[in-house]
């Protein structure tokens, strides 16, 4: 048998027709014979070599789409019509049609491909060039563009794209768009507002027939408004459940959704809507229903743009642009990087806790003087580490378990040199797929080995300090939307917002700015 093709030597070539003949050229064979029924077939390559062969034919395939955008601009040409990314509107730009009838692409698709392929050619040259080399695939290369687009000064664009570059040959595409959006904001706050000022004016909400008598429903609302519903299902689902409750956790979260809408539906019903002074529903008593009178007037308050207490909705930002020194953009949980207005704007009646932060923006220790405080061990791991350390997963760590990396059973000890967060599938991944991690608690990295032996690297996120400035990260707590789940229940809630709603004529005057009307 001839020898068999040094995988090796095969992932040293460069992207091109001839990694593609050596990767034609592997096949399976059998390494030995006469294994037993009961074990797997021993074949080459083995699993760990397919992982080799599997990222060769990445870097192939991007290779090859940088390949097809040299052959769309042939078609279409290379300099942009119209207005640029997303904006081939030009009548005459004809290439538009060539491209989708010979590749079958709907004319959005191509007109999108098209002015994908000019910016790469053109303005971002660096990625083009990256993609080119098979770095980056084209998803990334994507996510670069289109996020990098609203900056106009071209030096402050090359230098964030050689930045995000740096990042994309480790992170996911979806990591790489968030780092690009945290990275115009940084290089451009003013423009950032003014974009989310603009995009405000969008919001809306859509609903789609789906068969078997479902619906989906498609909320464009501002990201903190978004964090507030997604905080209140979660704390709303979480406490749902009764004992034989078979419901899943994403059920759960449907079904409250339903109910929020419910109570909105009770309260409108209530005549303080109607403008009149007294409530015409009776207590059992026969005179008015106080609570009644309570839900209706906190729920008036809070679509008038007052805001009830319930769970936390995190957003972590440096002190010096919370105080307005500088132009920081901060981080929202579940969400991410949002302009320094926002993170002012959620600071300015939240409950903040504070974070020390090292020169690289490593959260090193958590404050004690917070509300309601977490466990404070709990509190620091979570801070450290934002999201699962997982290669590629970015769960937030509010949602992870904090699994110890050395077992309790084994002798592990409960202390941040031996917890990390990880999601509940990358938790079993650890405890039963076979994955090992090595935590390096003084560097804040976790090292994963898999089952077929590649070793993959993740760093604890940072938080954006400058390298010249070693100010404090603070957190603020804020408080979501929803009075019936909080803390101290039984109207206790209802009664605090009912205090602070003055009804909607109230609430509607606290509105300043036509165009960001108070929520819904």
């Amino acid at each position: 048998m001839p020898d068999y093709p040094d995988l090796a030597e095969i992932a040293d070539l460069p992207p091109g027709p001839e990694l593609a003949f050596a990767l034609v050229a592997v096949h399976p064979r059998k390494r030995s014979r006469g294994v037993a029924a009961t074990e797997l077939p021993e074949v080459l390559p083995d699993i760990a070599g397919q992982v080799v062969i599997a990222k060769c034919w990445q870097r192939l395939a991007a290779w090859v789409d940088s390949q097809m955008n040299a052959a769309i601009l042939d078609i279409a040409g290379r300099e942009p019509v119209g207005n640029g990314l997303h904006g081939s509107n030009d009548e005459d730009d004809w290439g538009r049609e060539e491209v989708s009838a010979a590749l079958r692409m709907s004319a959005q698709g191509a007109a999108e491909r098209i002015d994908v392929a000019r910016v790469l050619a053109t303005r971002r040259f660096q990625t083009g060039r990256a993609l080119e080399e098979g770095q980056i695939t084209y998803r990334h290369a994507v996510e670069i563009v289109k996020g990098l687009e609203p900056l106009e000064d071209d030096e402050a664009a090359e230098e964030a794209e050689r930045r995000l570059l740096d990042s994309a040959r480790k992170k996911t595409p979806a990591q790489t768009g968030t780092r690009a959006r945290r990275e115009v904001i940084k290089a451009d706050p003013d423009g950032a507002e003014r974009r989310r000022r603009r995009a405000r004016t969008g919001r809306r909400v859509d609903f789609f027939p789906l068969p078997d008598a479902m619906t989906e429903i498609r909320a464009f609302v501002p990201a903190e408004g978004a964090s507030r519903v997604r905080a209140t299902l979660d704390r709303l689902a979480g406490r749902s459940r009764v004992k034989g409750d078979k419901r899943t956790i994403d059920q759960r979260r449907a079904d409250a959704f339903v109910a929020l809408a419910e109570l909105g539906r009770l309260a409108v019903d209530h005549p303080m809507w109607r403008g009149e002074d007294r409530p015409e529903t009776p207590s059992e008593e026969g005179g008015p229903d106080p609570l009644a009178q309570q839900w209706a007037t906190a729920v008036a308050g809070i679509v008038m743009g007052k805001r009830a207490a319930a769970p936390r909705v995190a957003l972590v930002a440096p002190l010096s642009t919370v105080l307005g020194a500088t132009h920081e953009p901060g981080n929202l949980t579940g969400y991410g990087p949002v302009p320094p207005a926002v993170a002012r704007e959620l600071a300015g009646d939240g409950q903040w806790e504070r974070w020390l932060a090292d020169r690289r923006g490593v959260v090193t220790d958590v404050g004690r003087a917070v509300y309601r405080p977490p466990a404070p061990l709990a509190a620091l791991i979570r801070a450290i580490y934002p999201t699962c350390m997982f290669p590629g997963c970015s769960q937030p760590s509010y949602r992870c378990d904090l699994d110890h990396n050395v077992r309790r059973v084994d002798g592990g000890t409960t202390d941040p040199d031996n917890l990390v967060p990880l999601c509940r599938r990358h938790h079993r991944a650890k405890d039963e797929g076979g994955w090992r991690v090595d935590h390096d608690a003084d560097r804040k990295v976790c090292t994963w080995t898999s089952p077929a032996g590649h070793v993959y690297t993740v760093e604890a996120p940072t938080h954006s300090l400058d390298e010249d400035d070693d100010l404090p990260v603070d957190v603020a707590d804020r408080e979501a939307p929803l009075m019936t789940m909080s803390d101290g229940a039984d109207g206790a809630g209802a009664e605090a917002a009912a205090g602070a709603a003055a009804g909607p004529a109230a609430g509607a005057a606290a509105a300043s700015d036509p165009d960001e009307p108070p929520p819904f």
